[in-house]
């Protein structure tokens, strides 16, 4: 009964709804609102962190699709130029850089961490195939 009177524990089990279904952004938002109306909440805390975390992975996913669609328009290209050489050697760094910085978690799912190390592997043979290896 009280979890339904709470509104701060109620918007918890929304969250943590959302993370379920791998809707991050909306277990973040639902997460946080909670969290800043009941700071004691653990529920909230714990779905807040890690539906963040989760966001961060999934972004880095969409960046990269992003990010290879780009690249492949310019590797089709009849004539590279040099800046669009340096615009994927740009790319390609983000993306590297991006993956590294991804926070660990037990609670993402194995499927997303495998799709972004192949990601991760992907920007890595393209960069030292084309530009060697990185300083």
């Amino acid at each position: 009964m009280y979890f339904t009177l709470n509104r701060s524990y109620r918007l918890s089990l929304e969250a943590r709804y959302y993370y379920d279904q791998g809707e991050f952004a909306k277990a973040y938002k639902k997460a946080k609102e909670a969290y800043l109306l009941d700071p004691y909440n653990r529920m909230a805390f714990t779905i807040y962190t890690q539906s963040e975390i989760a966001k961060e992975w999934e972004e880095f996913l969409n960046d990269s699709k992003e990010y290879f669609k780009k690249i492949q328009n310019i590797a089709n290209s009849q004539n590279i130029t040099e800046k669009e050489r340096q615009k994927v050697k740009i790319m390609l760094e983000i993306l590297m850089d991006e993956y590294k910085n991804l926070k660990p978690s037990l609670l993402i799912s194995d499927e997303i961490k495998k799709k972004a190390k192949e990601e991760y592997e992907k920007a890595k043979g393209i960069y030292e195939k084309v530009f060697k290896k990185r300083d």
